[in-house]
């Protein structure tokens, strides 16, 4: 096999009914895409993937699927699906704007007049896992803050009237179990 430090390519395409499959040759290393600092003033986006259907579909579109695990019989520390760390490096240079972790947007065309009969949710948690769970399973576990700045605190929500509303000092947050819709009231700690 002959080893070369680079390929300059402009689409790499799989052979008819083929995938393409890429690996490291060596178990320690890692595939890395645009793991690399930028020196244009311009939007980055590291990495992209928008498949579509362009015909009626009859399976489920994954944009992207992660199954991290352990094989029979091995042992570990942890495994983890998705890890998102947006860091801010040194001490200078301010954000005007958010620093989102996840974002979660459910859309359509201005235009859609779609109906999609199930939720749309921008999380939804199975829990597929047999053994012993000694301290637990959470759909959110929320660890204590790591540096100086502490949580604010659980959620931001909006005064929509949709997910939560504010009057008067009490706050009340919709919820929804099974066909039963309600709300829990939420008094203010200060």
């Amino acid at each position: 096999m002959k080893r070369t430090g680079y390929i300059a390519m402009q689409r790499l395409k799989s052979l008819k009914g083929q995938h393409v499959d890429l690996q490291t040759e060596d178990s320690d290393k890692t595939i890395r895409i645009n793991s690399r600092t930028y020196t244009v003033a311009a939007s980055i986006i590291g990495m992209q993937c928008k498949p579509r259907a362009g015909v009626l579909m009859t399976n489920n579109i994954y944009g992207a699927e992660f199954e991290p695990g352990m094989n029979d019989t091995f042992g570990g520390v942890s495994v983890i699906g998705v890890a998102s760390r947006p860091t801010l490096k040194g001490a200078t240079g301010n954000l005007s704007g958010e620093i989102i972790a996840y974002e979660a947007s459910l859309g359509s065309s201005a235009t859609g007049a779609r109906t999609v009969t199930k939720p749309l949710c921008g999380l939804r948690a199975y829990n597929n896992f047999r053994g012993t769970a000694t301290d637990g399973i959470y759909i959110i576990h929320a660890d204590t803050h790591g540096d100086i700045v502490p949580w604010s605190g659980f959620a931001k929500l909006p005064n929509d009237g949709q997910i939560a509303f504010e009057s008067g000092g009490t706050g009340w947050i919709k919820f929804r179990i099974g066909a039963k819709h309600g709300q829990v009231a939420v008094t203010s700690m200060s």
